[in-house]
């Protein structure tokens, strides 16, 4: 496998915006029942794969955004978040 074979094809990523955009839906139903860090953990689980598709990672953190802005008490949340999520967050540039 080269390097190039690690990421997403262009093809693939109108499905990876389709999956983003009903990913957002569901974090701004979670957002309206004053769920933020469930909203958070779904922002980030799922996150697309590596790709090179700006429209891809630009969405991606639109809606990992979202969550982050909607929670009042950053500290807490990250007392309470898993490992595992501190690593999807630090993928972000």
């Amino acid at each position: 496998m080269s390097a190039t074979d690690e990421f997403v094809e262009a093809d693939n990523a109108e499905a990876i915006i389709t999956r983003i955009e009903h990913k957002s839906r569901k974090i701004e139903s979670l957002l309206k029942q004053w769920k933020p860090v469930e909203a958070l953990k779904t922002a980030l689980e799922g996150s697309p794969p590596n790709t090179r598709d700006e429209r891809c990672k630009s969405a991606n953190w639109i809606v990992v955004h979202r969550a982050i802005m909607a929670i009042k008490d950053l500290d807490a949340l990250f007392s309470s978040l898993d490992p595992e999520y501190y690593d999807i967050l630090m993928n972000f540039e």
